[in-house]
């Protein structure tokens, strides 16, 4: 086909659009969709890993958790308590005595509590551990400093970044006292901005003291809430579980067939449900998206196929003038993919502005893969090409004297 005739066919196309001007923009803007779907699934998908890497340094590297189990109803008794109360600061020191692959051993108990500064207060999660736990979760301090094995039953305290914001408007200096329980704490530190956790969990609006001030002080009890328990860098975390369950269930009195009163939790099994969930809702918004691109391409497809209907005189004509099958079906296929061609060039703008608008705006480290918009263009392309093939043989096959006369 010469040029001439490939500028011709492509003039058709917009008179095509302008005859169906409806159904043409519909049928663009579902494909421009579909197009545009499979750039912004791949980008939230790199998003979405990106955030759950993050939590999970944040949570600290091959850490396992352990709490009390929850008490197992019993059939016309009232259940008393919701969990156990079994764990204490002892299970922490035997653990890291039985089992070697341990590093880092942090005892964790936490509470609500209500924190004040003169006339402002701050309801807070208040956590009472020991200075490894910093160590483990990776925090950093914007101010001050953590608190040491030298401040044992002090108040001192530490405070996240959203408390201090409700306490001290103004600014904290290390050394300011705030009330809690009636009682004075000095200030220590102030830490980063945190966010959300792997948990889901608000780490800025949270307060740390010693966790012998916390028993001794306010709690007056040695029951735990947690033991965060921090793997050595080249062991395997399955024997290590495992060992944790043995040595507690034997230094809890728990007999074989009873129920374990603690839970072990390997984050690292968490982190491969949470990819799968996320896996999951990735291949649900591709699906989507190539749900829209199949019907825009159906779109081009019946369009197309009522188009040749509507100009079977005009191929009738063009037979008959000396038009080639070839021809006839070239042209039919050119002005199919110029109309594709329009919705695909839509949904790659879309798609990119909403990736760039994402990327912006995000503190995550993300990027634009530059290959997915390309195999976005080249798949929807493909597949409206496709689609034009049928309409386009349809065209070539008409008799042009039966065309004619029609």
């Amino acid at each position: 086909m010469r040029p001439s005739a490939v500028v011709v066919a492509v003039q058709a196309a917009w008179a095509v659009l302008k005859q169906n001007a409806v159904r043409s923009l519909l049928t663009l803007a579902v494909c421009s969709l579909g197009t545009a779907g499979v750039i912004v699934a791949g980008v939230m998908g790199q998003a979405q890993l990106a955030e759950m890497e993050v939590k999970m340094q944040m949570l600290g590297g091959g850490l396992i958790v352990v709490s009390p189990n929850k008490v197992p109803a019993y059939p016309g008794r009232a259940r008393q308590l919701e969990h156990f109360i079994s764990l204490i600061p002892e299970d922490g020191a035997a653990l890291q005595a039985a089992v070697p692959q341990l590093q880092r051993v942090v005892p964790v108990t936490a509470r609500t509590a209500t924190l004040r500064v003169e006339q402002t207060t701050s309801r807070m999660r208040l956590i009472g551990t020991s200075p490894d736990y910093f160590t483990l979760r990776g925090f950093q301090l914007a101010k001050g400093r953590f608190f040491t094995p030298e401040d044992v039953r002090q108040r001192v305290i530490v405070l996240g970044d959203g408390v201090a914001r409700e306490l001290f408007p103004y600014g904290v200096a290390v050394g300011d006292v705030a009330q809690l329980n009636g009682q004075p704490y000095e200030v220590l530190g102030l830490l980063k901005r945190q966010g959300v956790n792997f948990a889901g969990e608000d780490e800025d609006h949270q307060a740390f003291i010693p966790i012998d001030t916390y028993q001794t002080r306010l709690a007056n009890r040695p029951w735990l809430n947690f033991l965060y328990l921090q793997v050595a860098p080249k062991a395997d975390s399955s024997p290590v579980v495992a060992a944790v369950n043995s040595v507690l269930r034997a230094r809890h009195g728990r007999f074989q067939g009873q129920v374990d009163d603690i839970v072990v939790r390997d984050l690292a099994d968490l982190s491969a449900q949470q990819s799968g969930l996320q896996t999951t809702a990735l291949w649900a918004v591709s699906a989507t998206s190539v749900l829209l691109l199949t019907v825009g391409v159906i779109g081009i497809a019946t369009l197309m196929l009522l188009v040749v209907r509507q100009r079977r005189a005009e191929i009738g004509l063009r037979r008959a003038l000396g038009a080639t099958p070839w021809d006839i079906c070239l042209q039919f296929f050119l002005e199919g993919t110029s109309l594709a061609s329009l919705g695909v060039a839509g949904g790659l703008v879309l798609g990119l502005l909403v990736a760039l608008v994402v990327v912006n705006f995000s503190a995550l480290p993300i990027s634009v893969d530059w290959q997915l918009p390309a195999l976005a263009a080249a798949v929807s392309l493909g597949a409206s090409a496709a689609a034009c093939l049928l309409p386009a043989i349809s065209a070539a096959r008409l008799e042009p004297a039966a065309a004619l006369r029609q």
